[in-house]
């Protein structure tokens, strides 16, 4: 039956006025409009063998990590350089779609979101670096590197935004984040192959329409035994490591909240997978990575799961050190001996230089993307270059950019509607301080899988943020007696549970009398006697006045 409502052209008000369903479906741009006649024929013509199926944001999502992760990272689109990565192709198609989204009313979820603020933001501040860096006549190199972190950085935030606002359900939530787990313990066992010499898969992917932008990296050596480390698909050996480092938090927690069954032992299987291939690397960016994310994990953990970790760990890399001889050894060589360490003293030697360029431009930098190694130094350390590059105002925005995302990942672990909600939020949020710490150790935005990665974690943290209706004006929720992966904050009912403690603490004599009953003068009735049923005796007790009543006859 068709729809009746109120004409809105030369109509009077309140006329009615019959309306197709043509008129009333939702506005399509021409090209994206499926026509009438192919519409029929899929509803009612196609086999039945010929299953349809919809490419979805989940769809698209899943092959922005397929190309992320299983394409090595120098393999580009001829012409485009380092910012011609598959992936970064489709992060820029992605911006569009939800850009369109966002023309389109009611064509976003409702409610507040604080990651499309955050990325705004973001955004800003690029384009207020690249007018500031074009201002100064920036060379030929300078303009066209410029050019290319702007299209990575619409990269970047479509990701983000359509992770954020394009996951419809928790289920599709964990779907994309259980497939980050399983793409990252597949780039974990290329690189144990590389490790172990047994092939090198890296060599041996060749996409038509791709060429390599420099030569693919292989195997390295570090330390005195010349000990090989690998990066796998990544970029650099850093980034293969450190990007497994931030997956691992999110591979354990499915493992602690999977179902028993073969399910619970697959999930484990990852998470070992993950974390043997951290230490190939053989990078101190990784190993504080590790132990930043694993730190800040076990802090929402009962002090039995601690223990169990603890424990778990150590026969871990006992393990490890029985298949891997040597290796544990360089690692801990690497801080133990960092002082005698080229890339840790060239690392400090840059310091001068960067502070000397830096008083220069102080506040906005020398244009977003424009600090190159080619035009400048290596500097290997994300805060110099964004210093460099946007001044004190870029810094500021760097760290917002880590730290929004993780203090609304601790407010999900506080207020989450279940145990399992808040230990996700605090295994996504752990991610955050973690990568601004790498950031100070490599120049992380040079390599656009761990971007991806946290363009990823971002986005999820700000879809459970809206799945789970999540606000700082919720109440912490207290832990409940069967949980046993996330304890109650230390933050919540404090008053109530300090005066609970101090009752339950205070010795079993307190506030008893200690002083002998009052004798009676001649003629009086003794108090506490039987044929006086009340009195009111005033003692002291720990320096205050203790009141108690004992009834006595008039």
């Amino acid at each position: 039956m068709p729809a009746v409502l109120p004409d809105r052209i030369g109509a009077e008000e309140g006329a009615p006025t019959t309306v197709s369903q043509n008129a009333l479906r939702e506005w399509r741009p021409t090209l994206l409009r499926v026509p009438d006649g192919y519409r029929r024929v899929r509803d009612h013509w196609i086999p039945a063998l010929v299953h349809r199926w919809t490419l979805t944001n989940l769809g698209l999502l899943a092959l922005f990590l397929c190309l992320q992760f299983l394409i090595p990272a120098r393999l580009v689109i001829g012409g485009l350089g380092a910012v011609g990565r598959p992936s970064v192709a489709i992060g820029v198609m992605l911006a569009f779609l939800w850009a369109l989204s966002a023309i389109r009313p009611h064509h976003l979820p409702a409610g507040r979101q604080p990651i499309r603020w955050l990325m705004a933001l973001f955004v800003g501040l690029q384009l207020l670096g690249n007018v500031i860096g074009f201002d100064r006549l920036p060379s030929a190199a300078e303009a066209s590197s410029a050019d290319r972190w702007l299209i990575f950085t619409v990269s970047i935030v479509g990701v983000t935004l359509v992770v954020a606002d394009g996951i419809r359900t928790r289920r599709d939530l964990d779907r994309l984040l259980r497939l980050v787990i399983l793409l990252a313990a597949i780039m974990s066992i290329i690189g144990m192959l590389q490790f172990a010499q047994i092939i090198d898969v890296t060599q041996y992917i060749n996409i038509p329409g791709l060429r390599a932008n420099s030569e693919l990296i292989g195997v390295g050596e570090r330390g005195d035994g010349n000990f090989p480390r690998v990066a796998s698909t990544a970029n650099h050996y850093i980034e293969f490591g450190v990007v497994l480092a931030l997956v691992l938090p999110i591979a354990l927690h499915y493992a602690l909240f999977s179902p028993p069954g073969r399910t619970r032992a697959w999930r484990w299987v990852a998470v070992g997978v993950v974390a043997f291939g951290i230490p190939l690397s053989i990078s101190r960016s990784a190993i504080l990575t590790v132990a930043v994310t694993l730190g800040l994990l076990a802090v929402v953990w009962p002090w039995r799961q601690r223990y169990n970790a603890l424990v778990i760990g150590i026969l871990s890399l006992a393990v490890f050190h029985l298949v891997n001889r040597g290796v544990l050894g360089t690692i801990r060589a690497l801080f133990t001996n960092a002082e005698n360490d080229s890339s840790v003293t060239d690392r400090i030697a840059r310091t001068g230089y960067v502070l000397d360029l830096w008083s220069l431009r102080p506040w906005f930098g020398r244009g977003a993307g424009m600090v190159t190694p080619e035009e400048y130094i290596l500097l290997d350390n994300q805060v110099y270059v964004t210093l460099l590059a946007g001044g004190v105002i870029g810094v500021v925005g760097l760290a917002l950019f880590f730290l929004v995302p993780y203090f609304m990942g601790r407010s999900l672990r506080l207020r989450g509607s279940n145990q399992e909600t808040r230990h996700l939020g605090q295994s996504l949020a752990v991610a955050m301080p973690a990568a601004l710490m790498a950031s100070a150790t490599f120049d992380s935005f040079s390599f656009a899988t761990f971007v991806g990665v946290i363009c990823i974690i971002i986005g999820a943290i700000g879809a459970l943020w809206r799945l789970d209706d999540a606000s700082p004006t919720n109440e912490i929720q207290l832990a409940d007696p069967a949980d046993k992966f996330v304890g109650t904050p230390i933050g919540a009912n404090f008053r109530e549970r300090f005066v609970a403690l101090w009752i339950a603490a205070r010795p079993r004599n307190y506030g008893r009398f200690s002083r002998p009953a009052q004798v009676a003068e001649p003629g009086e009735t003794p108090v506490g006697g039987v044929d006086e049923p009340s009195a009111r005796v005033v003692v002291e007790s720990r320096g205050r006045a203790a009141v108690s009543r004992a009834r006595h006859a008039r």
